[in-house]
């Protein structure tokens, strides 16, 4: 049979389309076996006789998984079984997720597809392609093509590290792809920044030039005794480099040394971090604090609909303004209400979320006046991408939603935070819905209802509604695939975020992270009495670590490794303790008050005890419920076995700000630097040291044994 060309052209587009896709969720499959199961059925260790990355040694006509047969595949059953000496895999791992079930039970359903190859590693002649020193012989040869002037507008981003346990082309694809939607979501700019390869044709290192994203704008100036002093050379993207945990200083190695020279100094970074890992970007950059600080963000809801040209009044009198109701939506537990308005860079949106769909909370009673308990901000950003933000009732920003009142379904506890949450959630801009309010007020007499028009003039016909969703669709779809370089055919946020976040880690994934192929020296290290006491024993007998407990003991582990320097985020807002070896332990901040709970009116001492067995010198930092940092002491010297008290004399009577505080203690026995405070408009307020910074031709290094220990004051 003969067909026209056109049409032949769209079968074989379509045929492609279909075989890519195949492809695509096969690559899914095997990241997930190699994820959740390579442990016990991988490398040398291959239980029941089963290799989960070689798919057809079980998949088969007669073998554990039968390609389009969901029920006759037993290994299938395994997976979703509920009785857990049958379930794979096998505690203490735990189950796999239902989106990852979902995901294996489609690639059964389709035929079982052949598991792509994985990248190869040998593909750059008399060249190792994994691990750090790689990463930075590629950085150098990028920077070194560019003009000396250029060079220090780059940061660089890589997701080198999978390749160590095996990663496919498609899954550095994908991590390309999530590092350029995080980066769009984090910018004003009016166009699209596309992050560039730099290690082709491997595809794990990235250059991002971040003064077209305006990340190099410098809002800090520092405090001094309470006021701002000078501005600071702090940018924007510096703090992500603070929170940043997975760095290593390599300085006996030539190659970081010739970095170091040609742009780490001239780059000014605030740490000597050449690059950051894409997952830990796409999936951390993404929430508060980096998030809003990113942006620059308003504290409060009239501050961003004033920036965004958007007032109610005069939009509801153009007839500009438009509502939709819905009993049922994909994220809230209750009613939702949802307002569209122009804005500067398109539209904006607006939810009102409900605590209960009963008596004032019924959106139904009065859909023109109603009492709600907060909502979600939606706007197009300058490029075309949207941001997010989420307040109470009275239109203050909170960094997360009550699970009370939303969901965030790709969390495993369920918290909707801001930032990443909504980035998942709307993987194509704006989501459709149904408008319940408008025909049931349709369905009603004339007389029934005296504010019925006017109901109808706001809750427009679901057409109309429509037509405006798929163009706010269509704009943020034609950013994306710019961003991507292809039309968006999978959410790639969503999958490296979950790993990361989510998914446990087993040795095999801790080694990977490490740069390391072969997990034996791993295994042996954690057997050593100091590793068994931080609970990392557990990764050589098959157990897992979750990512925080892992992020807490990376830099020990890197540094028993003998792997290089490890950058501590000592001065980041998300790590609040750094406990170290040695003298943490000695070390105590508590204040008079039994469970640090305090009314108003009382009175408050704080008091540091030094018991390490060596002196100390101190340093005592205070941020209040609105993040407001102040200095209350700076470097003091402790002897051992004494104590220093806050206020040195009297005490501090609280004022009726109800929330939590937090007093932060820095300790080393040897004397540091004091911190600096740095205060800016609309990002948190930092306090940083010079640790690891390049003065006097030399890195100056975190002090030996450096405690970070923080206590939390509430008020109530």
């Amino acid at each position: 049979m003969k067909f026209p060309s056109v049409i032949l052209l769209i079968l074989i587009f379509n045929g492609r389309a279909i075989a890519d896709d195949r492809t695509q969720l096969a690559a899914q499959v095997k990241q997930i076996f190699r994820t959740r199961c390579y442990e016990c059925h991988g490398q040398s260790r291959t239980e029941a006789g089963i290799n989960v990355m070689d798919r057809d040694s079980y998949v088969a006509a007669d073998g554990q998984i039968i390609p389009g047969d969901i029920d006759g595949s037993y290994l299938f059953d395994t997976i979703v079984s509920d009785d857990e000496n049958v379930r794979m895999p096998r505690s203490p791992l735990p189950a796999l997720r239902p989106d990852e079930i979902r995901i294996v039970r489609k690639w059964i359903a389709e035929g079982a597809t052949a598991f792509p190859d994985d990248v190869e590693t040998s593909s750059v002649p008399d060249t190792s392609v994994i691990g750090n020193e790689y990463v930075l012989k590629s950085i150098l040869s990028f920077v070194r093509d560019l003009p000396v002037d250029r060079r220090p507008f780059y940061r660089f981003f890589s997701s080198n590290h999978l390749l160590a346990a095996g990663a496919t082309k498609q899954e550095l694809k994908t991590q390309q792809q999530a590092l350029a939607k995080a980066v769009n979501h984090l910018t004003w700019a009016k166009d699209i920044v596309v992050p560039v390869p730099v290690d082709e044709p491997i595809g794990s290192v990235f250059a991002v030039d971040v003064s077209k994203a305006g990340w190099m704008a410098t809002p800090y100036h520092t405090v001094v005794e309470g006021r701002a002093s000078q501005q600071s050379t702090f940018n924007l993207y510096d703090q992500v480099l603070l929170e940043y945990p997975y760095s290593v200083a390599m300085q006996s190695s030539e190659t970081w040394n010739q970095v170091d020279a040609a742009y780490l100094r001239n780059a000014r970074l605030v740490r000597p971090i050449p690059y950051v890992r894409t997952d830990w970007f796409s999936s951390v950059a993404t929430q508060f604090p980096v998030y809003e600080d990113m942006l620059q963000l308003p504290q409060t809801l009239s501050e961003l609909e004033i920036e965004l040209g958007v007032h109610f009044a005069v939009n509801a009198e153009a007839r500009l303004v438009h509502r939709a109701g819905m009993t049922v939506s994909g994220v809230s537990r209750n009613n939702r209400v949802i307002e569209r308005h122009p804005a500067k860079y398109g539209a904006y949106w607006k939810s009102f979320d409900f605590e209960s769909s009963r008596g004032l909370q019924n959106m139904f009673i009065d859909p023109l006046n109603f009492h709600f308990a907060g909502g979600e901000m939606i706007w197009n950003l300058p490029n075309g991408m949207q941001a997010y933000l989420i307040t109470d009732s009275d239109g203050n920003r909170i960094n997360a939603a009550p699970t009370s009142i939303v969901t965030d379904k790709f969390a495993e506890d369920k918290v909707v935070r801001n930032g990443l949450a909504c980035m998942r959630c709307h993987d194509r801009g704006m989501k459709r819905f149904a408008d319940n309010i408008r025909p049931a007020f349709e369905a009603l007499p004339d007389s029934s209802r005296a504010n019925r028009s006017e109901v109808l003039s706001l809750y427009i016909e679901q057409e109309l509604m429509n037509q405006k969703v798929k163009s706010d669709e269509t704009r943020f779809l034609d950013a994306m695939q710019i961003a991507l370089g292809e039309p968006q055919r999978r959410e790639p946020l969503i999958p490296v975020s979950r790993r990361f976040l989510d998914a446990p880690i087993t040795l095999s994934q801790a080694a990977g992270e490490l740069g390391l192929s072969d997990t034996r020296v791993l295994k042996e290290m954690f057997k050593l009495p100091e590793f068994t006491q931080l609970g990392l024993a557990g990764l050589t007998s098959g157990g897992v670590v979750r990512r925080d407990t892992w992020e807490d003991y990376y830099d020990r582990v890197v540094s028993r490794l003998g792997a290089g320097i490890p950058i501590i985020p000592i001065d980041g807002l998300i790590r609040v303790d750094h406990i170290p070896d040695g003298f943490a332990a000695g070390l105590t901040i508590k204040t008079n008050r039994f469970g640090n709970t305090f009314a108003v009116g009382d009175e408050l001492v704080v008091t540091v005890a030094n018991n390490t067995g060596r002196d100390q010198y101190i340093e005592l930092l205070g941020t209040d419920s609105k993040a407001a940092k102040s200095v209350l002491s700076t470097v003091q010297l402790v002897k051992n076995g004494q104590s220093y008290r806050f206020p040195r004399t009297g005490t501090i009577r609280i004022q009726p700000q109800l929330g939590k505080e937090f007093i932060t203690v820095f300790a080393s026995p040897q004397p540091f630097n004091p911190g600096v405070l740095l205060r800016g408009y609309r990002v948190a307020d930092r306090f940083v040291h010079d640790f690891y910074r390049y003065t006097d031709d030399r890195w100056h290094n975190l002090p030996t044994g450096l405690t970070k220990k923080t206590v939390t004051i509430e008020t109530r």
